[in-house]
């Protein structure tokens, strides 16, 4: 059953140029996504830090990972009042996909 399993929630973005406001973004959400158990394994790495296998990797796309206990963690995370207020702060800045997987183990 995946909700027993490690979920990932794994995004891509294209960084804007005005990325004024983003560590602000990124401490307040650090602060929730640590109290549903979320943990950052992959933080905005670039085109250099990224050894693509086939096709192309965008030079301006980033990625980031995060691994929740649980995919139950993950939507709470997700959905809990004090993300979706800050949300608004992310999409202002980035416009993100957001991709969820989940461990086999």
């Amino acid at each position: 059953m995946l909700n027993n399993k490690s979920a990932y929630l794994l995004f891509s973005f294209s960084q804007s140029e005005n990325m004024k406001g983003f560590g602000t973004y990124a401490r307040v959400a650090d602060v929730i996504l640590k109290k549903f158990g979320g943990e950052l394994i992959i933080a905005g790495v670039n085109a250099s830090s990224i050894s693509t296998f086939e096709g192309n990797w965008p030079t301006e796309t980033g990625l980031s990972m995060i691994q929740f206990p649980t995919r139950q963690h993950l939507e709470d995370f997700w959905h809990c009042t004090e993300y979706q207020e800050i949300i608004e702060m992310r999409t202002a800045i980035l416009k993100p996909n957001f991709t969820i997987g989940f461990s086999n183990n």
